[in-house]
């Protein structure tokens, strides 16, 4: 089983993974490699899921697949500039109001990836109305240090490539670390601490352990992986915001220091019309698990926010599922925190809850 240390190293060498949604496939071939050798077996399917499973001791028992999405957030290259610079366009939510002044990662055609920036205009070049108004997109440009396009096209970037914030993260006091690509890179060391206990002492339950791909860019990747293994119930580790500082009072009870945190209730306006409302049977073992354990259980209801649950519940004859994960603060930010102690909790209470899955587990929401 792995130990608090080791939750750790492991969690700052996926932060480290360069993977925009759509290039996931570095992050897809490490995770592989590190299931590979606590699961009964491991692939990576045609979408580039990666689906390691442990094969359970009964089997009348339900299918589990317990996921975290591979993928981050970033950009992709809109246009070059004549004289080298970047535009771009955003993959996945990001505000305007993050990305001046910060390093990014730009990822050529053949695989290589080069160091730059998203410019922010000199301060004291701006006009009194600059300094006050948030530039849109559509304004800003990644500078790479090129002098001319025929120089970035040289390096294999082009219209397209993706852009990714700069892997970065420290160590901050009480256990917390902070930085690029926390979302999911605690949900995948999670999958993998789940895997190192279950691989003990198997359930009765058949265990589907899963990184997805393009959860920040449709939502949809968790639904391919769930039709590879015919699961019958999913649980998503996704971290869910915490609401312990000051501009975020009073938005939820979420925070950090405080354990594992289940979302009860998500949706996501804008069109998508779309969420997930956490099946009780379900949420009723994880309840009972948590306190025959010991474990903290924080609840969240958000608004304007989903995940893959939100298609994953609609497929075959409907998939129970759940939401939960380690709570963060700033997500969807070059620099976001966590809490390893809870990152640990997260692990021990779904490994927990999955060996409470048995043949008698009622999958109807009613």
């Amino acid at each position: 089983m792995l130990q608090l240390g080791q939750l750790k190293s492991k969690l700052i060498d996926y932060m480290g993974v360069i993977r925009l949604s759509g290039y996931e496939s570095r992050m897809a071939c490490k995770f592989r490699d590190d299931l590979s050798a606590c699961v009964d077996e491991v692939k990576i399917d045609k979408l580039g899921n990666v689906i390691g499973t442990i094969k359970g001791t009964d089997p009348e028992a339900p299918n589990v697949m317990v996921f975290a999405h591979m993928d981050v957030i970033g950009f992709v290259i809109s246009c070059i500039e004549p004289d080298g610079f970047l535009r771009f366009d955003r993959v996945g939510g990001i505000s305007e109001k993050i990305v001046q002044g910060k390093a990014v990662m730009v990822g050529s055609e053949t695989g290589e990836y080069y160091p730059g920036m998203i410019a922010a205009k000199s301060y004291h070049g701006q006009t009194p109305e600059d300094k006050s108004k948030m530039d849109s997109f559509s304004s800003l440009f990644v500078d790479i240090g090129a002098a001319s396009a025929q120089e970035v096209n040289d390096l294999g970037i082009y219209v397209g490539c993706p852009i990714t914030f700069a892997p970065y993260h420290v160590e901050l006091l009480n256990d917390r670390i902070a930085g690029a690509y926390l979302d999911d890179a605690t949900g995948l060391t999670n999958l993998l601490q789940i895997a190192s206990i279950l691989t003990r002492e198997k359930p009765q339950c058949t265990v589907h352990l899963v990184g997805t791909v393009m959860e920040e860019f449709n939502a949809r990747g968790a639904m391919m992986a769930a039709r590879s293994v015919n699961t019958d119930m999913a649980i998503c580790l996704l971290s869910p915001g915490a609401g312990d500082t000051p501009d975020q009072k009073s938005v939820n009870n979420i925070v950090l220091g405080g354990g594992p945190g289940v979302t009860m209730f998500n949706f996501h306006g804008k069109g998508t019309l779309n969420g997930n409302i956490v099946h009780q049977g379900m949420y009723q073992l994880l309840r009972k698990t948590a306190e025959q354990q010991g474990i903290p259980l924080q609840r969240c209801a958000a608004r304007g926010a989903l995940s893959d649950t939100a298609y994953l519940q609609l497929e075959n004859d409907g998939i129970p599922c759940l939401d939960m994960g380690t709570p963060d603060r700033y997500s969807h930010s070059p620099m976001e925190i966590c809490d390893l102690k809870d990152l640990e909790m997260v692990g021990q209470l779904v490994a927990a809850f999955l060996s409470s899955v048995d043949r008698d587990f009622n999958l109807n929401r009613y």
